[in-house]
């Protein structure tokens, strides 16, 4: 049989704004959000020439990683079930380059683009709805991770795609600590009502970046103030961010605790990432390029 190699990359996703619209008696929540990718990627190389089903978390943000219980290892066991899987065992190692717990959807990514790979290369002739399926059982944002597009996720788990690359001057700020998803929406107490009349000015939205940003500015993420109570290293960042020259928005993403900002040019960007050097040392600060 054949030996299979691949190397792939997962890319990081940016929560641009995120509703929570009410909990659920599953004891999940409804939320509205819209997101895009960018060019922060975790690094996976799998590999069929295996004697068992292995995964090796390696990289700056490794660390904390259950191996007993991580999102990968769950797909795997879910795929297990395919008889056309189970015909190869795996060594998957991954080099973790998006902060572990930051909001970013490292593990979801990863796990989005194992399973596109493993449906394509093993043939496990696998139908949307059963992607579907797998995707919801690991968790609520892997599913539209599956393409590069922007999205908008809204209602119970309906995907809205946008076909429109952003041209964002952006970067990141991760604060050094993970945050619990579970731990910050149980603790969550803001909720915004939905109004998906918005969707249909998006198009010519869009069109104009000025008209984009004042659009994200009347949204906002109902999770941080659950995330400042946690630390208020989030909220540091965040008030430091608003504060320098050309910041048009500055948000956590996700359940954070990484935090975006978005400039009026790219000068600005590159003095604020040296003024937060300066200030933030031992934080991760990135330029990011949404793709």
């Amino acid at each position: 049989m054949k030996t299979i190699k691949a190397s792939l990359k997962a890319y990081a996703k940016i929560n641009l704004y995120l509703n929570v619209i009410k909990k659920l008696d599953n004891k999940y929540h409804e939320i509205e959000t819209m997101f895009c990718l960018c060019d922060i990627y975790d690094e996976i190389v799998v590999n069929s020439n295996a004697k068992k089903n292995l995964i090796i978390y390696s990289g700056t943000f490794s660390q904390g990683i259950n191996p007993r219980n991580n999102t990968v290892l769950k797909l795997i066991k879910l795929l297990k079930k395919n008889s056309n899987f189970n015909k190869y065992k795996f060594k998957i190692e991954i080099k973790k380059n998006i902060p572990h717990g930051s909001g970013l959807g490292g593990g979801s990514s990863d796990v989005a683009r194992l399973i596109s790979f493993f449906n394509e290369r093993l043939n496990l002739k696998l139908k949307k709805k059963t992607i579907s399926t797998i995707c919801k059982k690991i968790g609520a944002d892997v599913e539209p991770l599956l393409s590069n597009n922007l999205k908008i996720l809204y209602g119970r788990n309906k995907i809205l795609e946008i076909k429109k690359k952003l041209q964002l001057n952006l970067l990141l700020v991760y604060p050094s600590f993970p945050n619990s998803t579970k731990e910050i929406y149980v603790s969550n107490k803001n909720f915004t009502k939905s109004n998906y009349s918005d969707f249909s000015l998006l198009p010519k939205i869009l069109l104009n970046k000025k008209y984009f940003i004042n659009f994200l500015n009347k949204k906002n993420n109902d999770l941080e103030q659950a995330a400042f109570k946690k630390n208020k290293k989030t909220l540091d960042v965040l008030t430091y961010l608003k504060k320098l020259k050309g910041c048009r928005l500055a948000r956590m993403t996700g359940s954070g605790s990484c935090c975006f900002a978005i400039f009026e040019n790219n000068k600005q960007l590159t003095s604020a990432i040296i003024s937060l050097k300066q200030r933030y040392k031992t934080y991760w600060i990135k330029k990011v390029k949404i793709i």
